[in-house]
């Protein structure tokens, strides 16, 4: 059988399995903070974005060279790691030599909540910890991360974290915690067969996509009560849309490039509608 020349691609491969695109997604959650709480353009918050964007990259391929060291996963992904490992460590180690340096531009208590963040997506895959292995609450764990990274921090650092802005986390982590639901779908099967119970191999299929829906309107009502704005709330409610329908159409069967490109992808439209409606 011929192979999808989208999936077959050597750019698409890149940017599934090197992990490029998650974090073109992580800075593109900051622009989604920055564009919402009007944060200029500065070289500080410049930084920022290459600091999440390169801590995210270097998180993930840890994390992903780890499983497949530990497992030793006879899969594509494995496969297309193990021959690319020599480049794929080089630009880890150039990665974390930047992050050094992009410490510089972040306040003491920043780099404290970003380290944090880091143990913690440390021990989620690491052991003794291994919090993956808590199915409930990986997508919680998840979202976490990626609210306090993505979007706390940079209102920390602009002096905007106030009772507004909590709304605004509270959407976000909401909106992740949807996406990361969904994410554990490809993985049904296997994680059953291992002994972790996550949502989607135990509510069922139709009970994972009301609960995420639920989660959908969380997102939206919280948005709501931060942002009023026309524009604002049209941007959200058609990524609200988008998810939802995503949500309905999600299956096991799906490619997982599905998962890596159009779920996790759905954090980047966000970015995108916002700029759009924001014009």
């Amino acid at each position: 059988m011929k192979a999808n020349p989208f999936i077959a691609s050597p750019i698409t491969k890149t940017l599934v399995y090197a992990n490029v695109f998650v974090s073109i997604c992580a800075a593109a959650q900051v622009l989604v903070t920055y564009m919402l709480f009007g944060i200029p353009v500065t070289f500080n918050n410049n930084a920022f974005i290459l600091f999440v964007f390169l801590s995210t990259y270097l998180q993930y391929n840890l994390q992903r060279g780890y499983f497949i060291q530990k497992l030793n996963l006879y899969t594509e992904s494995a496969e297309w790691i193990k021959r690319n490992q020599k480049k794929i460590f080089y630009s880890v180690a150039i990665s974390l030599v930047a992050l050094l340096f992009l410490c510089n531009n972040l306040s003491y208590t920043s780099i404290v909540i970003m380290v944090g963040a880091e143990l913690i997506s440390t021990a989620y895959y690491a052991p003794p910890v291994n919090l993956r292995k808590h199915g409930y609450i990986k997508p919680l764990i998840i979202s976490s991360i990626w609210v306090v990274s993505c979007s706390a921090v940079p209102l920390l650092e602009n002096q905007l974290l106030n009772t507004n802005s909590v709304w605004f986390l509270a959407s976000q982590f909401c909106f992740i915690s949807v996406l990361s639901i969904l994410f554990d779908v490809k993985d049904t099967t296997d994680d059953y067969l291992n002994g972790i119970s996550t949502y989607s191999n135990t509510i069922g299929d139709t009970g994972t996509k009301m609960l995420c829906v639920c989660l959908v309107i969380a997102t939206f009502v919280c948005f709501f009560f931060f942002k009023h704005q026309k524009p604002s709330l049209m941007a959200e409610a058609v990524l609200l849309f988008v998810t939802l329908l995503t949500v309905f159409i999600t299956d096991e069967k799906k490619h997982r490039f599905y998962f890596y490109l159009w779920v996790d992808g759905l954090l980047f439209l966000q970015a995108v509608l916002i700029y759009l409606f924001l014009l």
